[in-house]
């Protein structure tokens, strides 16, 4: 017997078919899962380059309460508050270099309102004078302290709510910065920076409705319908097992009225 055994080829389980080890992690769902985790660790060039101060691409990136800077175009340049209340432009930055103190703005916004206000490492909110010059003498926000930031095709500018003129980040001879622009050109390209971390978008919907198509549906049944329906023998007019016509209702927001519609054809109208 000895020998029969000895004779034996050992080795761990073998599998028809895909060899694949009962006891071995499998490798591509590790390698997916790193590389994500590696995506998420990734820094963008752009942001790294100034110093972790990331460029602001749209108004739903805005929140009350953040540091922001103001470049001009890609030149590491930001516009800088001054002693005497005016602005000029500062010097450019080293590479991995952020904005200076007197760079850095608290930007003033409510949620419901496009409109926002800045406020100077001096304690004055940042307006607009009567000769359009940019100016931080006020220490309450009216009108004249009051900005729109403009994003379009990747572009930023800066419009006073007082008048329809644009920051241009182009001094003037006396080296102060100026909110005089008719037209958002070259030099009224202004790029918003802040080191808040990015937050995905606000998901406003309810919690059965960031469900997937089929938990969706049951979620809704199971908070309305208190009642069994029976279906045996009935002619349904909607096709119960159909997901892609509830899940595109979820991506445009009407998945209610579509899950009670089909709900209500599926019941007697006692219960209706």
């Amino acid at each position: 017997m000895s020998g029969e055994y000895s004779a034996v080829r050992g080795g761990g389980i073998k599998l028809k078919g895909k060899k694949k080890s009962l006891f071995k992690v499998d490798k591509n769902k590790a390698d997916k899962k790193r590389n994500k985790n590696d995506d998420k660790d990734k820094v963008d060039p752009d942001t790294k380059s100034n110093g972790g101060w990331r460029q602001i691409e749209n108004e739903f990136d805005m929140k009350g309460g953040i540091s922001v800077a103001f470049e001009a175009g890609s030149s590491r340049c930001y516009i800088s508050a001054m002693d005497n209340g005016k602005f000029t432009l500062g010097g450019p930055h080293a590479e991995g270099e952020g904005p200076n103190p007197e760079e850095i703005f608290a930007l003033v916004k409510t949620p419901d309102d496009s409109k926002v206000s800045l406020k100077t490492g001096y304690g004055r909110y940042v307006g607009v004078d009567s000769e359009y010059q940019l100016i931080a003498m006020a220490e309450a926000i009216g009108v004249r302290e009051q900005f729109q930031f403009v994003f379009q095709d990747g572009k930023s500018a800066i419009q006073a709510v007082a008048s329809p003129l644009f920051l241009s980040a182009q001094p003037s001879k006396e080296g102060y910065i100026y909110v005089a622009s008719r037209t958002a050109s070259q030099n009224e390209m202004i790029q918003i920076r802040t080191d808040a971390i990015k937050e995905g978008p606000a998901d406003w919907r309810s919690e059965e409705d960031r469900k997937n198509a089929k938990d969706c549906e049951t979620a809704y049944v199971k908070m309305f319908q208190h009642s069994k329906v029976d279906l045996k023998g009935r002619h349904i007019s909607v096709d119960l097992k159909d997901r892609k016509s509830v899940k595109k209702a979820q991506a445009e927001g009407n998945a209610h009225e579509l899950l009670l519609n089909r709900r209500v054809k599926t019941k007697s109208d006692r219960y209706c």
